[in-house]
């Protein structure tokens, strides 16, 4: 067996895996590849107006929300979320109502999510972050880039020497990488993950899943998901074992 791992990061599990190695390369020598399903990295083309809407909130209020104590973005337990997981139990209000809540954050994709999925996820769902991380986001809409947080000139020369934020260094990102992800994902759009795959110089595979309606939530939730995606992971995975283990 090989003393590499092998990484499998979804959505920020993709951008957070090209942060570290585009800021600490001495990592790039214990990974084998880097399988990113839809990478979130930056988001200037994303689609959801709903998404867009939530991501400028909270760009815009975040010293507000600092001063009322606030640092979680949507706080877990709240009231909200215990209401959605209660009613999206039953069949009927899971298959209408919250089905179309999802499909204004993502495209809609019939057929795609089976109705007893979206009646156990929405319980979990919105699994919760931070208000930084969503205002991060935010700033992201406005750029061409994929940079570090943006404190204002004033703090950004303090933390980084420069009044505007620094871009990550993708071109330092030098381990292998295969990038998957769809043609109808409204929150990772394909020009954003067509951007950051043309700025990585180790890319294994750029792969778009064939059905031209998959979108983000499908990665995780389709029930088509161990036919688009898990063989092409299976593929990656045995070539990069040595012994052709999982």
């Amino acid at each position: 067996m090989s003393d590499n791992i092998n990484y499998i990061g979804y959505s920020q599990g993709g951008g957070t895996f090209l942060m570290m190695n585009s800021e600490r390369p001495e990592y790039h020598y214990k990974i084998g590849v880097g399988i990113l399903l839809a990478p979130a990295t930056r988001l200037t083309y994303t689609r959801s107006q709903l998404f867009r809407f939530l991501l400028d909130y909270y760009k815009a209020n975040l010293p507000y929300l600092y001063q009322i104590g606030i640092y979680e973005a949507p706080p877990q337990g709240g009231i909200v979320q215990e209401i959605a997981a209660f009613l999206c139990k039953n069949y009927v209000i899971a298959d209408t109502i919250c089905r179309y809540f999802l499909s204004l954050i993502d495209s809609f994709h019939p057929g795609s999510v089976e109705t007893e999925t979206i009646r156990v996820f929405i319980g979990h769902f919105p699994a919760g972050t931070s208000v930084k991380n969503m205002a991060w986001y935010g700033q992201t809409l406005n750029v061409d880039m994929f940079q570090k947080f943006d404190y204002g000139p004033s703090r950004n020369l303090e933390m980084y020497g420069t009044a505007q934020p620094p871009p990550f260094n993708l071109s330092a990102v030098t381990v292998p990488v295969v990038v998957i992800h769809g043609r109808n994902d409204f929150l990772t759009s394909p020009a954003d993950v067509d951007w950051v795959t043309s700025h990585l110089p180790n890319v294994l595979e750029d792969y778009y899943i064939v059905d031209p309606l998959w979108n983000h939530f499908d990665v995780t939730y389709s029930q088509f998901t161990a036919r688009y995606v898990l063989p092409k992971i299976k593929e990656y995975l045995e070539k990069f074992s040595q012994d052709g283990d999982m």
